[in-house]
C-alpha cells in the first residue's frame, strides 16, 4: 500500500491534500449506504465502515472535491466492487451504478452531468481548504513553511461524530 504524503512545505503539498481528504470524508464514514443501508462491510478479509464516494473524480474535478453534492455514501460492497459499483472492474457494474444514480439520486446525477467538464483548477490551495473544513494549523517557528495540522485526529473524530 502506498504511503500518504506528509509533506507540508507548500500550501498545495500532498500532506495538506491528505489531511483535507481525511477531515472531509470523516463526515461520511459509518453512515448507511445509500443503496443497501449497510454501515459496514467486508473487503479483503477486513471489516470496513461505509465511506463517501466522489461522483465526480476528485483528481480531475478539484473544484468539486469538497462539495457535499459530489459525495454519495456507499458500503464497501457497493463502493469497491459488486454488481452495482462505481469502482468495479466490470463495466456492466459501473453502468448499473450510474443508472441507479440517475434514477434514485437525480439531483446528484444532474450535478455530475452539469459539472463533468469542470476540470482541474487552482482557485484554492489545500492548506486554506483545511482551515475551511474546520482544521487547525500551527507553526512552532512562526515560519509559513513550518505550518502543520494541529490536533488532526481530534478534528477527524469530531467530524465523524457530526456525521453520525
Amino acid at each position: 500500500m502506498k504511503r500518504k504524503s506528509t509533506n507540508y512545505s507548500t500550501p498545495d503539498a500532498g500532506g495538506w491534500m491528505n489531511v483535507c481528504d481525511d477531515l472531509f470524508l470523516a463526515q461520511f464514514r459509518g453512515r448507511p449506504c445509500e443503496i443497501c443501508g449497510e454501515t459496514r462491510g467486508y473487503y479483503n478479509g477486513k471489516t470496513i465502515r461505509s465511506m463517501g464516494h466522489h461522483v465526480l473524480s476528485k483528481e480531475l474535478h478539484r473544484a468539486h472535491r469538497y462539495e457535499w453534492e459530489n459525495i454519495i455514501v456507499l458500503c464497501p460492497k457497493h463502493h469497491l466492487g459488486a454488481e452495482l459499483s462505481p469502482h468495479s472492474h466490470d463495466g456492466v457494474a459501473q453502468a448499473a451504478f450510474y443508472e441507479w444514480l440517475r434514477v434514485n439520486r437525480t439531483c446528484q446525477y444532474i450535478f455530475m452531468e452539469t459539472n463533468r467538464h469542470d476540470k482541474f483548477n487552482k482557485e484554492w490551495c489545500y492548506r486554506e481548504m483545511y482551515e475551511q473544513l474546520g482544521g487547525e494549523i500551527h507553526s512552532k517557528t512562526g515560519l509559513l513553511k513550518d505550518l502543520r495540522p494541529l490536533n488532526h485526529a481530534t478534528k477527524v473524530r469530531e467530524a465523524e461524530n457530526q456525521g453520525a
